[in-house]
């Protein structure tokens, strides 16, 4: 393991020892008494993460989440989400707290890179729920932890085409072999059901990574910029329906106070059963969920994504619903909520 992420964990796990010495006094164990378990890392090191870190700590600012994403898969992170704090030398209680929050609200274990330049250090860490990894120029072998379930593939290609593949759930992942006539560059995304529902949990380009134009800012409505996506994918245009917005925003205001960015995060569980108590039920029920600094970069986050976007150009849909609420660091939080056919339940 690289210098940096020892002197990391041996900090995190210091800050532990100190107040388990400060609570039995220093008092050595006596004869018979068990010995107290060293704690758990808060998170595992990552070759990777340090170096994206290092870019970071050079650049001297953390970019938009985007952007932050757009360079931690240059560097061959596939982990996601990707989350980087800024500090200075000796501020490991501000550290060490940022990466508790983090682990208050990950589905799965956290991965961590530590840089620093001059007084200033950056630390950039992952949640890792499932890897995807290039076993030869067109295979990939794709596996998730124990905690997921349902895992499959989204490949999109170089035309946009995107196709779904099956995972197999054995012990040690699946290899997927991937067809030369598939135009590169690649997107390939590994989706899993966790504790908060399905999620995106890694992604990696097969082919050179293109570079990503910045989010710019404007008034387009989520209307209609649903209304564009769907006519780009010959899909037909959807209704903007009333409840179906109010389910949206509700659980926008959950992930935002939650903290989770998930489908499932109240005892009714995914979106056809929250429909279903407010007394609405659908042939078909789809929901995308996101979270940025604006509405216009979380809705870019959706379309950007191979299995988001699938969703909400599904040609089945009628009817959209739209979510919007801000969290307490300022985010927003944006859910996008589509039915086919929505009628009061009999």
């Amino acid at each position: 393991m690289p210098r940096k992420s020892i002197l990391l964990c041996a900090a995190l796990l210091a800050l532990h020892a100190t107040a388990g010495a400060d609570q039995n006094n220093g008092a050595p164990p006596t004869e018979g008494q068990a010995v107290p378990a060293k704690p758990k890392p808060l998170c595992t090191g990552s070759e990777k993460l340090e170096q994206v870190a290092q870019l970071l700590a050079d650049q001297q600012h953390i970019p938009p989440s985007s952007e932050l994403i757009q360079t931690a898969r240059e560097q061959g992170v596939d982990a996601n989400p990707v989350y980087a704090k800024f500090g200075v030398t000796g501020e490991v209680a501000s550290f060490k707290a940022w990466v508790e929050d983090l682990l208050e609200t990950a589905d799965a274990p956290l991965i961590c890179g530590r840089a620093r330049s001059g007084e200033r250090v950056v630390l950039v860490a992952a949640v890792r729920a499932g890897t995807i990894n290039l076993v030869g120029k067109n295979r990939l072998h794709a596996e998730v932890i124990e905690d997921f379930r349902d895992p499959y593939l989204m490949v999109r290609d170089a035309s946009g085409a995107s196709r779904r593949i099956a995972v197999g759930e054995e012990a040690y992942g699946s290899t997927i072999n991937l067809p030369n006539e598939w135009g590169r560059p690649l997107f390939v995304q590994l989706v899993a059901t966790g504790p908060n529902g399905p999620r995106p949990v890694a992604e990696r380009w097969v082919g050179k990574i293109p570079q990503h134009e910045p989010v710019r800012g404007g008034s387009q409505s989520p209307e209609a910029w649903l209304m564009q996506l769907r006519r780009a994918a010959g899909a037909r245009t959807v209704r903007n329906n009333r409840l179906l917005s109010k389910e949206a925003t509700s659980h926008a205001q959950n992930v935002c106070d939650s903290g989770k960015l998930g489908h499932e995060l109240d005892p009714y569980g995914d979106p056809e059963a929250r429909l279903l108590k407010r007394g609405i039920q659908a042939r078909v029920v789809g929901e995308a969920v996101a979270r940025a600094r604006t509405m216009r970069e979380a809705l870019h986050a959706i379309e950007d994504s191979p299995s988001h976007r699938m969703t909400v150009t599904d040609p089945r849909f009628t009817d959209a619903g739209f979510g919007e609420a801000k969290d307490d660091k300022g985010r927003t939080c944006a859910v996008v909520l589509l039915a086919s056919w929505p009628r009061k339940a009999p």
